[in-house]
């Protein structure tokens, strides 16, 4: 990966809260940024010909819930319009709102109130389109229990349509936990944090019509076990083949972030991995965009201090371990909360900077295969056997850690010229490096 220089998306005047990324039908990338406190609103950022131009106010509203930055407002695109959706500030009913724009994020219209004369919590709506351009949203719905509500626009009514349940088929639904709702080959899908006994695990939900959600499937083998709500989300894409690749942040032996991956054509579940298993440092709040056979993924670590990291592959998210990079390293202050997306030319993050109170973006390049830069992958120096009990490695002399699928190190040592390891009823990484070369082998038995 190269990248260029970060610059300021706009002043500290206009906020860093809840950034998120996106591109336009011009592929402009547009920044979503929040204010609170003077000067409090919700932004857009549009870049054309390589600079922002002034932020534009999107609503008039200016009490919008911009304290989780998980939990904040959420932008959708599908061709020239471009949605945003948001919660206002103790309105926990009546007040989600959803405001479209019909020229690529320029103009605004007047604001949709979601369930303007609601009862029960109407909490932190998640926008997407369906493939006629209209929008639907994703919402928690009630307090204990809470469940996941959905509501579509009404064209007819030009309101949307009281809620109906999204989380018949799940166990229930973590309650500060954000959707993460798109579509996919005329499907509706969601995917969402549930809550069965404080087993707090990631599922994946479908429709067909967005009507009946009968259909879901636990996607996190994670088996995170919390008695609060981390009020953290994922985030999705959809590769070429349909495979779903969803990142996210779970904590069974402290805050990292995984990945899970899901054949949406045959609906079934496929694997959980860790993004960086080598990694023993607090994580949080991943992105993930994809183009082709490339894959993208953001997130914070907290190593003393918060940075940015940034791994591509294009082998699959199993790979995404062997190309982390640091990309905020030496820049002052703490680096946070990372959106990204990847056109296929190039990448584009932004994340908020704290010191200075303003958005950064970053774009970048990707370069050959997945790499860090100085570390050779091309070569392959080891290969790997097995027999009856155990898997036999051979090749130059080097250092490994063998982990289990959440991440956990199992056993750390180097060898000369041969490793044996004995076989595991359950699927293992085993990393090697060397001087000049790193390598993972997924041992499955």
């Amino acid at each position: 990966m190269t990248w260029e220089s970060p610059i300021d998306v706009s002043s500290e005047e206009f906020g860093n809260k809840c950034t998120r990324i996106a591109l336009n039908q011009a592929g402009n990338p547009m920044v979503l940024h929040g204010k609170t406190g003077d000067n409090a609103g919700l932004y857009l950022s549009i870049m054309e010909d390589g600079i922002f131009g002034d932020p534009i106010q999107i609503v008039s509203e200016t009490n919008i819930y911009l304290m989780g930055e998980s939990e904040g407002p959420r932008m959708a695109v599908h061709e020239n319009r471009v949605a945003v959706s948001y919660q206002i500030f103790g309105e926990w009913a009546t007040g989600g709102h959803v405001v479209i724009s019909e020229d690529d994020g320029h103009t605004w219209g007047e604001p949709y109130a979601i369930a303007p004369t609601a009862t029960e919590d109407h909490f932190m709506p998640h926008v997407a389109f369906n493939d006629e351009g209209l929008p639907w949203v994703a919402v928690k719905l009630g307090v204990n229990p809470t469940e996941e509500g959905i509501l579509h626009f009404n064209t007819d009514l030009d309101a949307f349509d009281p809620a109906i349940s999204g989380s018949i088929a799940t166990p229930g639904v973590c309650e500060c936990c954000p959707s993460n709702a798109f579509g996919y080959e005329g499907m509706y899908y969601n995917v969402v944090r549930t809550n069965g006994d404080n087993l707090r695990d990631f599922w994946l939900t479908a429709s067909s019509d967005g009507v009946n959600w009968d259909n879901a499937i636990d996607i996190d083998e994670t088996d995170w076990v919390i008695n609060a709500c981390p009020a953290s989300g994922t985030s999705s894409t959809v590769m070429e083949d349909g495979t779903l690749i969803s990142a996210y942040m779970s904590a069974p032996n402290g805050s990292r972030v995984y990945w899970s991956s899901a054949d949406l054509n045959a609906f079934t579940f496929l694997e959980t991995g860790q993004i960086d298993p080598s990694n023993t440092f607090s994580e949080n709040h991943p992105s993930i965009s994809s183009s082709g056979d490339w894959l993208v993924a953001a997130w914070e670590r907290n190593s003393g201090g918060y940075n940015v990291m940034v791994a591509v592959s294009n082998d699959g998210p199993q790979a995404l371990e062997m190309s982390v990079v640091n990309v905020t390293e030496g820049l002052s202050g703490h680096n946070r909360h990372p959106s990204i997306v990847y056109d296929g030319e190039h990448i584009h993050l932004a994340y908020q900077n704290a010191e200075n109170g303003v958005v950064h973006y970053l774009k970048g390049e990707i370069s050959g295969t997945s790499q860090v830069d100085g570390v050779k992958i091309e070569e392959n120096p080891w290969t790997i056997s097995s027999n009856e009990s155990t898997w036999v490695l051979r090749g130059e002399d080097a250092s490994y850690v063998l982990y289990d699928l959440n991440g956990r190190a199992l056993e750390t040592g180097t060898f000369s010229n041969e490793l044996t390891i004995p076989m595991n009823s359950l699927p293992m990484i085993l990393q090697l490096k060397s001087d000049n070369h790193v390598k993972s082998f997924k041992l499955v038995r």
